[in-house]
């Protein structure tokens, strides 16, 4: 993705997308698809929306992040950390319990949400005062919606543990700055045919990165996607692409590459809202319910190269995945890399199930290296080889002591495999950033 991409001029000479034809890119055990890359993160509360050619943000200039304060609650590793310094001890299962409860409030701010978790536990065990009427029913200011199925009765259902005092307590403590989100939406463009939402994210230091909504729309149903940005800047100096001219000013956490999450189903559930209000009858409603489904799919195409913040892009993939919160399926989620053979590798041994794009954007090794200055350390036979092991992996796994010792596999195996779309090649055909004004 690049920051910059709509200020480029239109002209019938720009490159189109389209799959290589270069041998060393025909290998025949990758299945090939296009994955055209949208533009950088995004974050915040209610956004201005404007048309596509008018939003305007200057992200401030700094060489490096500051650190992060206040601090994202949805960072898992920042949150477990802190309780341990606190001496604050959990029982197996209760911090997943608590992303649960926030997830279904639709994340409300710490104090609102400890509010309503009290009010809820006390209604439940009837400790609220005659006549007062706040319970379950009650909504936060945030317009999330109150908990529910705090202790389920159904077959089959784990009932969710109670919050330890302690925790909430921790919760509410200001010295220790958690919030639930730290970055905003400084502004948002949508396209003409509004399909496209473009979303200017300001992190809490002044960064700005961008995520993008992509909403589709068809007679099979509807879904949203949503690119997200993993880091501010990039490093990988790729000639064609505005983010690399920038450098790398620092990472995103993982709290902050999932609030983008929580920005981009806040504006799809505006949306519906707002719909709902023009709807003249329940059906007319329903229709219009069904073409804003909310975020389905996530890749991780926007500013940065995801593989060299390995960390925060694992634990935030594993938050999407979360049967708890999102709730993805492992192949909606989409890490993009140009290439960093080591981490490829280690994505395939720690989320084999997440589907791996390469961004290859040159047909053969010459072209390549002269646009991608990391080419030379990673030759495009190399990284064929990595991302086949991506795409093989689950079939090494079911076929466990059963496989080749020699490493290889049938034609119907390779066949099956495609079939997943774990790996893919994503090919956007640009010179330089000399296109841009």
């Amino acid at each position: 993705c690049d920051e910059a991409d709509d200020r480029r001029p239109p002209t019938t000479d720009r490159p189109r997308y389209f799959i290589p034809s270069h041998s060393s890119v025909e290998d025949p055990r990758i299945t090939m698809a296009v994955a055209t890359s949208p533009t950088s993160g995004a974050t915040a509360t209610t956004p201005s929306t404007k048309s596509m050619s008018t939003l305007k943000v200057k992200p401030k200039i700094k060489r490096s992040r500051d650190p992060l304060s206040p601090k994202p609650i949805l960072d898992r590793r920042l949150l477990s950390a802190a309780l341990d310094d606190a001496g604050v001890s959990l029982k197996p299962g209760q911090i997943d319990d608590f992303y649960q409860l926030l997830h279904r409030q639709h994340y409300p701010s710490v104090a609102e949400f400890v509010e309503t978790y009290r009010l809820n536990d006390a209604a439940k065990k009837g400790l609220l005062p005659d006549g007062d009427e706040r319970s379950v029913s009650s909504t936060s200011r945030s317009g999330s919606r109150p908990l529910k199925n705090l202790a389920s009765n159904r077959p089959g259902k784990r009932n969710i543990r109670n919050l330890p005092k302690a925790f909430l307590k921790f919760l509410e403590d200001p010295s220790l700055e958690f919030v639930t989100v730290t970055s905003s939406v400084k502004e948002a463009r949508t396209s003409a045919d509004g399909s496209t939402t473009k979303l200017a994210v300001e992190l809490q230091d002044g960064h700005v990165v961008e995520a993008v909504i992509m909403r589709h729309v068809s007679p099979a149903g509807s879904r949203a996607t949503l690119c997200v940005s993993s880091q501010v800047g990039c490093a990988m100096g790729c000639t064609f692409c505005a983010t690399g001219t920038m450098g790398i000013r620092g990472n995103l956490s993982s709290g902050e590459i999932l609030e983008q999450l929580v920005h981009a189903g806040r504006i799809l559930a505006d949306d519906v809202a707002n719909d709902d209000g023009e709807a003249e009858n329940s059906k007319q409603r329903a229709r219009m319910k069904h073409n804003h489904d909310l975020v389905r799919n996530v890749v991780f195409m926007g500013m940065g190269e995801p593989l060299n913040n390995y960390v925060n892009v694992i634990d935030a993939c594993r938050g999407l995945i979360d049967c708890r919160r999102w709730n993805l399926a492992h192949g909606r989620v989409t890490v993009s890399t140009v290439g960093v053979i080591p981490k490829m590798r280690a994505l395939t041994r720690d989320l084999p199930e997440v589907s791996l794009a390469l961004s290859l954007h040159a047909p053969n090794q010459e072209a390549r290296t002269a646009i991608v200055p990391t080419a030379k350390q990673y030759p495009i036979e190399k990284l064929i080889d990595a991302l086949d092991e991506h795409m093989m992996a689950v079939t090494k796994r079911k076929m466990g002591d059963n496989g080749d010792d020699a490493g290889g596999f049938s034609a119907d195996q390779r066949k099956m495999a495609s079939k997943q779309k774990r790996a893919m090649i994503e090919y956007v055909m640009r010179e330089s950033t000399q296109l841009l004004d």
